[in-house]
This record gives structure tokens, C-alpha cells and sequence, in this order.
């Protein structure tokens, strides 16, 4: 038939279509292929960000919350076995107020007249005065004529304060070492002592101890210059809703509380002077690295970090840090700093599977040289803890009162914690009113 084509020719043409149909499916496939490389590439990708993120999380974690124990069995609770039992002690003959005899007369069985006493038990019982009376006392200040001077003259009284020094002592108390609002201090004042007071007069009374405490927050300003061994720190503040920063700088006598609306180096080289020989220990940040003196990092902020990022080099970094401490109590002409220095250069040359361990050796090579500090001098620690403990407080009180209302509650603020923690530091065990009160007294006096 005129046309129709041959067997030869429809097998090619079958030929040349599969041909094309193989060329496209092979065009795909290097497509599908070139996709599947660029998606693993992007999933490598998301992977060590996500490994990076959850490595900050971790050491954000660190910082905000004590992470629990996990491994391990759980310490057991109560006393060791054998251990001897507590009892309250004695009370002191001098401390007794009030005697009571029970003496037995007639037989609670029988009825009859019992014999003579045969022996005696003595108990305690210790108790404190509840809703006492409040303490009102009266000035009558006479005022004469003086016909020589022709002028009208008073006796010389001291200032005679509208609120007593206990009260004033209680607010301290409440306010700073119980971390009470105002509105609870008002309620404790009428629930223990029957004493009505509102809150603008707490907030006047605290304005007037920090009047009153002013010689005493300069001493402590001036302690701080001239310290030999500085731990610093800084945590954040709220002042009328905003940020602020409270900086805190301790030594072995004495504590100082700054309140600044920075975080600058400049707040730290003013509190701190240009004393040049002596060491200041802190967390690493910056504002501290050129001011005078000696700098001492502290090693736990590098074990937090380190633990979060690479648990090898974290146990690696343990050890380096309990034979640091063993070499700490030897004196400082037998210690050797060099052995130390060489190690930790090893730690930082080696290599770890962790992908963000790279982190923790930029920090290690950045702080290298000012990790070791310590050993060259008597009394100094390798780690920040003291300036933590000391900032505590506040970031409690911060919590529960939110921070200042005013400037006049930022300077109020400073100079009461700075005053009372000073001498909570000088009188360890040491009755907070039994320190306080004098001190009060002292200075409404005039002294």
C-alpha cells in the first residue's frame, strides 16, 4: 500500500523516541541528583546551626538556672548513720525571766500526803514577746529670756528624730536583709508591734539611714580604691521600667554596690581608681581588661561554657582545675606556673569531635594569659563566686520589689546594701541589730 512504512523504519523511529525519552530521564536525573546535594548541603547546614543554638541555649541555661544532677544516685537525705542527735542548748541563768515550781502535794493515785522530794526535773521553756507595747517617748524643750542678750534662748537638744532608731533599725532589717515591699514592712510593723506607719515614712526613713550612713558608704568607697584583691561583677537593674546595671565590687573587708545606667567601663574605673598594684577577678568581661593591675579570669565561667560546647574538653579542663587548686595551697615560691601555662596550651592544640568546640578554644586563647594570674599571688581565688554570692541579694530583691522608683532610690539603695553588707562581712555571726543599732545610735549623735 502506497505509504505505509516499512518494518525497518517504525523500528528506528521507536529507536529515536526512546533515544529522547532516555536523554530527558537522564537530564532529570542529574537535575534530581544536583537538587539532592544542594538539599544535604543545606541540612549539614541547619544541623551545626541547630548543634550552635543548642549549645547557647545550654550555656544561656547555665547562667540563668543550676542545672540539676542527672547521672548517679541522689544524695540521701537526713543526718549519716550514727551521727550524734541536736538538741537545743541551755539555756543561760541570766537569760531566765520567769521561774515556775510544780510541786506536788497530795498522790494523784491514792489520794494521800506525799513524802519529801525525792529528786527534781528541770525543763525549758523559750518563747519571744509577741505585739509588744510601742516605746513613745516625750521631749519638753523649755525656752527662756534672756534679758542679758535681750533674745529669747532654748536648751541644745540633739535631733530629735519623729521615728526612733529601732524602728528605723527594723526597716533596715525588713527592707535588705528579709528583702520585704514596702507594703509588708508596713503590715509586719502593725502585726508585731502594734506600730502604724505608712509607706512614704519607710521610704523617708530609708532616705534618712542613707543620710546617716553617708561617712560610712565614703570609708567604704575609699576601701575599695585601695584594695589589694578586687572580685567584681555586674547584673542587670530596673529603674522607672528601664535597664540599669548594678555593679558590685567585694574585698576581703568591705562591699560596694554601684547603680548606674551603663554597663561602661567607665563605672568600674571610677569605683576602682588607678591602683596598680593589686589583682581584680572577674567574669571575663572587657570593662575590667584595662584597668591598672593584675587581671584574674575566672575558671568557672570557662568550665560552664566549656561543659555546654565539648564534654571532653570540659573533663580535661576539671582536671587541669583541681590540680590548680592543690597547687594553690602550696606557698608561692614552690609553685610552678609554667607547668600550668604548658598544659593548657596542650589542651588547646588538641582535638576534640565536638563541631563548637572552636568556641571554647577562642576563649581559651583569648584568656590564656590571665588564667594563671593567682599563682603569683597569696589569697587570690581562681574563680568569681565571691562577687556572685554578693550580687545575689540583690538580683532577689530585684525580683520581688522590681528595682528603684527614683535616682533618690538608686543613691538610697547603693549606699544602705553597701553599708549594711560591709559590716555583715566584718561581723560574721553576728547579731544584725546587735551591729546595726549601734551604729545608728553613733550616727544621730552627730559622732
Amino acid at each position: 500500500m502506497r505509504g505505509q512504512l516499512t518494518k525497518e523504519v517504525r523500528l528506528q523511529i521507536s529507536v529515536t523516541r526512546l533515544k529522547q525519552g532516555v536523554e530527558k530521564r537522564d537530564k532529570k536525573i542529574i537535575e534530581l541528583v544536583e537538587l539532592n546535594r544542594k538539599k544535604d548541603q543545606r541540612i549539614f547546614e541547619l544541623e551545626e546551626k541547630l548543634i550552635d543554638k543548642e549549645s547557647q541555649r545550654k550555656e544561656l541555661l547555665s547562667y540563668l538556672y543550676k542545672p540539676g544532677k542527672k547521672d548517679g544516685e541522689s544524695k540521701p537525705m537526713g543526718k549519716k548513720p550514727g551521727a550524734p542527735a541536736y538538741h537545743r542548748p541551755i539555756p543561760l541563768e541570766s537569760t531566765i525571766t520567769e521561774k515556775h515550781s510544780h510541786i506536788l502535794n497530795q498522790c494523784p493515785i491514792c489520794k494521800e500526803e506525799v513524802g519529801k522530794v525525792v529528786d527534781t526535773v528541770i525543763k525549758y521553756t523559750e518563747d519571744i514577746d509577741l505585739k509588744p507595747k510601742p516605746i513613745v517617748s516625750q521631749h519638753t524643750i523649755t525656752r527662756h529670756w534672756c534679758s542679758n542678750c535681750e533674745t529669747y534662748v532654748k536648751s541644745k537638744t540633739p535631733l530629735i528624730p519623729r521615728i526612733g532608731k529601732n524602728t528605723l533599725g527594723y526597716v533596715l532589717y525588713a527592707r535588705y536583709r528579709l528583702r520585704l515591699p514596702l507594703n509588708k514592712i508596713k503590715e509586719s510593723l502593725l502585726d508585731l508591734y502594734n506600730f502604724k506607719i505608712s509607706e512614704g515614712e519607710i521610704v523617708d526613713l530609708l532616705k534618712y539611714a542613707k543620710d546617716l550612713f553617708g561617712k560610712d558608704y565614703q570609708a567604704i568607697i575609699v576601701l575599695i580604691k585601695e584594695a589589694t584583691v578586687i572580685y567584681a561583677d555586674e547584673t542587670g537593674w530596673r529603674m522607672c521600667g528601664k535597664n540599669w546595671w548594678l555593679w558590685v565590687f567585694v574585698t576581703t573587708n568591705g562591699i560596694q554596690y554601684v547603680i548606674e545606667d551603663t554597663r561602661g567601663k567607665g563605672v568600674a574605673e571610677r569605683a576602682l581608681g588607678q591602683k596598680t598594684d593589686r589583682v581584680i577577678i572577674s567574669d571575663g568581661y572587657a570593662a575590667y581588661q584595662n584597668l591598672p593591675g593584675d587581671k584574674q579570669q575566672c575558671w568557672v565561667h570557662l568550665l560552664r561554657v566549656a561543659k555546654n560546647h565539648s564534654p571532653f574538653l570540659y573533663e580535661d579542663l576539671v582536671l587541669l582545675y583541681k590540680k590548680l587548686l592543690l597547687e594553690l595551697e602550696k606557698p608561692i615560691d614552690q609553685r610552678d606556673k609554667q607547668k600550668f601555662q604548658d598544659k593548657f596550651l596542650l589542651l588547646i592544640k588538641k582535638k576534640y569531635k565536638e563541631p563548637t568546640v572552636e568556641k571554647v578554644k577562642t576563649r581559651m586563647k583569648h584568656h590564656q594569659s590571665v588564667l594563671f594570674t593567682c599563682l603569683n599571688y597569696e589569697n587570690v581565688l581562681p574563680e568569681n563566686n565571691t562577687a556572685e554570692r554578693a550580687i545575689r541579694s540583690q538580683v532577689v530583691m530585684r525580683k520581688i520589689f522590681g528595682g528603684s522608683r527614683s535616682l533618690d532610690g538608686v543613691k538610697t539603695h547603693e549606699v544602705n546594701t553597701s553599708v549594711l553588707e560591709t559590716l555583715r562581712k566584718q561581723n560574721p555571726n553576728t547579731n544584725f541589730f546587735d551591729v546595726v543599732l549601734p551604729l545608728l545610735e553613733k550616727r544621730c549623735s552627730g559622732l
